[in-house]
C-alpha cells in the first residue's frame, strides 16, 4: 500500500527537526569537572609553593618587627638627649628587656610620661622580639645604672660602658627576633652623644 503524500511530508519534517534536548545532553557530557588525580596534583603544587614561600615571608615579618622596635629605641635616645638640652637638666633613659620591652625616662617626659612600651602600639606581639643592652651588671657602676644611659644638661653622655680600657666606650641596644634571625641595634658611641643605627655584623659586641 502506498503511503499518502501528506503522511510522507509529516514524517520527513519530524526526522529533520532536531531534538529539543540534544544541546542539553551534549552540555552535560562536557561538564565532567576535575578528576581526583587533577585535584591531588593541584594540591601538591600549592603545598610545594607554600613551603617555599613561608620561610621567606616569616623572615620578612621578623625583619619588619626588628626594624620597628629598633627605630623606637633610636627615637627614644634622641628624645632623651633633646629633653636634656631643652630642660637644662640630666635625663636618664633605661631600656627594660621585658616582654614586650619598655623604655623609662627619669624625670618623666612632659609628653608621654615616664614609661613607654616599644611594641608599636601592640603591633609587635609578645614573645617575638628580644632587647638587650651592653650596660649589664658586669659593667655597672655608680655612674652607670643597669641598662641605662644618662644625658647631661648639654646633651652629652655622662659615661659610656666599657670592659676594656683600650676600646672606646659605647652604649649599645640590640634588637633581634626571639626565634633567631638578623639583629639591629642603636649605638651611642661618643661622649658628645653621637648616635647611629646598624644591623647584622655591623652591630658591635659588648665592649
Amino acid at each position: 500500500m502506498k503511503t499518502p503524500p501528506i503522511l510522507l511530508k509529516l514524517l520527513h519534517k519530524s526526522a529533520a527537526k532536531p531534538s529539543p534536548n540534544l544541546h542539553n545532553t551534549a552540555s552535560r557530557k562536557g561538564d565532567g569537572g576535575f578528576t581526583l588525580l587533577e585535584v591531588l596534583v593541584i594540591a601538591l603544587i600549592i603545598g610545594i609553593l607554600s613551603s617555599i614561600a613561608a620561610p621567606s615571608w616569616l623572615a620578612f615579618i621578623n625583619r619588619q618587627r626588628v626594624r620597628t622596635v629598633n627605630d623606637r629605641v633610636f627615637q627614644s635616645l634622641r628624645l632623651a638627649q633633646s629633653e636634656a638640652k631643652r630642660t637644662k637638666s640630666s635625663v636618664t633613659v633605661t631600656f627594660n628587656p621585658t616582654d614586650p620591652p619598655t623604655v623609662t625616662f627619669i624625670p618623666p617626659l612632659a609628653t608621654g610620661g615616664s614609661t613607654q612600651t616599644l611594641n608599636a602600639g601592640g603591633e609587635i606581639k609578645p614573645g617575638t622580639i628580644a632587647l638587650l643592652t651592653n650596660a649589664t651588671g658586669s659593667v655597672v657602676d655608680a655612674d652607670l645604672p643597669l641598662n641605662s644611659i644618662i644625658f647631661d644638661y648639654q646633651g652629652n653622655v655622662k659615661k659610656l660602658p666599657t670592659t676594656n680600657p683600650a676600646i672606646p666606650g659605647r652604649f649599645v641596644v640590640s634588637v633581634s627576633p626571639v626565634k633567631g634571625g638578623g639583629k639591629q641595634c642603636a649605638i651611642v658611641e661618643t661622649i658628645i652623644g653621637g648616635m647611629r643605627t646598624a644591623e647584622g655584623n655591623d652591630c658591635p659586641p659588648p665592649s
